[in-house]
C-alpha cells in the first residue's frame, strides 16, 4: 500500500454485492496490532449470530476459503482506536465507519476472545481454538465499574490489548458518546467458569463484557488483514 493511500485515511467501498469481494467494507490503514501495524478491511455486514463455539467452526471454514473473518477482542478494539485517530483524515468515510460502529456494537458483537476464571491464574484465549490462538495469564477477577476507577488496569492490557484509559474513554466517546465500563467475574470460583468477552453499548455507558456465558448467540464483525 502506497503512503499517498495511506495519507487518505479510512476508505469505504459501497456494497455491489455478487461475492462478498463486492460487500461494503472499511479500508483502515496502519491498526496497532500485537506490537505490528497492518491494514485490515472491517465489512458491514457481520455474522449470524452464534455461539463462540460455533464462531470458531465459522472461523476455520472461512480461512480456509480466504473469506472475512470474525476475530477477537484485541483487534476489534485497535481497529476502533485507528478509527479514532483517522477520523479527520478522511471526514466523511470516518464519519461513516463511526456511525457503523455505533450502530452495530450495540448488538452485543461475539469476540474469539474467551476468559477462563480459576481458583489459580486466570487465563485469557483471544482467537480462541483457532490456528491463530495465543494466549495471556493473570488476574481478571474483580469489580465491575468504570475503567478509569479500576484498580487493576493492566486487566484492560490483556484483555483489549492496551491500559491506556485516555484513549479507552475517548474512542468510547467517539463511538458511544460516553465512557467506557468493565463487567466481570467478582470473585474466584471453585472450579473452571469459562466466559466470553463481548462489547456492548447502552445510552449511559460502553461495555466491555467479560462474564457473559458462552452459550449466547451474538453477531461478530468480518474483517480481513491485507498482507
Amino acid at each position: 500500500m502506497s503512503t499517498t493511500e495511506v495519507e487518505q485515511g479510512i476508505r469505504y467501498t459501497p456494497p455491489n454485492v455478487r461475492s462478498w469481494r463486492d460487500e461494503g467494507r472499511f479500508l483502515i490503514p496502519g491498526v496497532s496490532y500485537r506490537g505490528n501495524r497492518i491494514d485490515c478491511l472491517l465489512f458491514e455486514e457481520m455474522t449470524p449470530p452464534m455461539s463462540q463455539d460455533n464462531l470458531i467452526e465459522f472461523y476455520e471454514r472461512e480461512k480456509q476459503a480466504g473469506n472475512p473473518l470474525p476475530t477477537d477482542a484485541p483487534l476489534i478494539w485497535a481497529i476502533a482506536t485507528r478509527a479514532y485517530e483517522l477520523r479527520d483524515e478522511n471526514s466523511e468515510e470516518g464519519g461513516r465507519l463511526q456511525s457503523f460502529f455505533r450502530k452495530d456494537i450495540r448488538r452485543y458483537p461475539n469476540t474469539l476472545t474467551r476468559i477462563h476464571y480459576s481458583p489459580g491464574d486466570d487465563s485469557i484465549l483471544h482467537n480462541v481454538g483457532t490456528s491463530e490462538e495465543y494466549t495471556s495469564k493473570g488476574r481478571v477477577v474483580g469489580p465491575d465499574n468504570w475503567v478509569d476507577n479500576i484498580p487493576d488496569k493492566d486487566i484492560l492490557e490483556r484483555v483489549l490489548g492496551t491500559q491506556d484509559v485516555e484513549q479507552i474513554n475517548a474512542v468510547s466517546q467517539h463511538i458511544n458518546g460516553t465512557n467506557a465500563y468493565i463487567r466481570r467475574l467478582n470473585s474466584k470460583p471453585k472450579q473452571l467458569d469459562k466466559r466470553v468477552a463481548r462489547f456492548s453499548a447502552y445510552d449511559d455507558r460502553l461495555v466491555l463484557g467479560c462474564g457473559r456465558g458462552a452459550l449466547g448467540g451474538y453477531p461478530a464483525f468480518r474483517v480481513l488483514k491485507i498482507e
